[in-house]
C-alpha cells in the first residue's frame, strides 16, 4: 500500500484532503500548503508526493494531537486584587501632585 502525504489545517490542527480549498472543520481558507519541516509554501500539486524541497511526506508515527487549552480557574474573586505597591505609588503620586499645585500657587 502506498502511503500519501498527510495534509493539516494550521488552524485548528485537523486532516484535510490534499486539494481542499476550505477546512470543513473550522472554515479556514487554504491560499497554499506550507511544509512543517522546512517551511517551503507552494500550491497543493507540488506537494503531491511530499515537499519539493526537502522530500517530507509523512508525519512521525505517533497521531497528529490538537493543541490542548487549559480552562482558566474560576475561583472566588479577590476584593484586593491590585498589589500593594500599586496602592502606594498611587497615593503617593497624588500626595506629590497636590504638593506641586499648593506650591505653585
Amino acid at each position: 500500500m502506498k502511503k500519501v502525504p498527510v495534509f493539516f489545517c494550521e488552524n485548528c490542527g485537523g486532516t484535510v484532503r490534499r486539494d481542499t480549498k476550505v477546512c470543513p472543520h473550522c472554515g479556514r481558507f487554504f491560499a497554499s500548503v506550507r511544509c512543517p519541516r522546512c517551511n517551503y509554501t507552494g500550491n497543493a500539486d507540488e506537494f503531491r508526493e511530499g515537499c519539493p524541497s526537502c522530500g517530507y511526506a509523512f508525519p512521525q508515527e505517533k497521531k497528529f494531537q490538537k493543541p490542548k487549552y487549559r480552562a482558566r480557574k474560576r475561583g472566588k474573586e479577590s476584593q484586593d486584587s491590585l498589589p500593594f505597591w500599586i496602592y502606594f505609588l498611587v497615593i503617593a503620586l497624588c500626595c506629590g501632585l497636590a504638593l506641586a499645585f499648593i506650591f505653585y500657587l
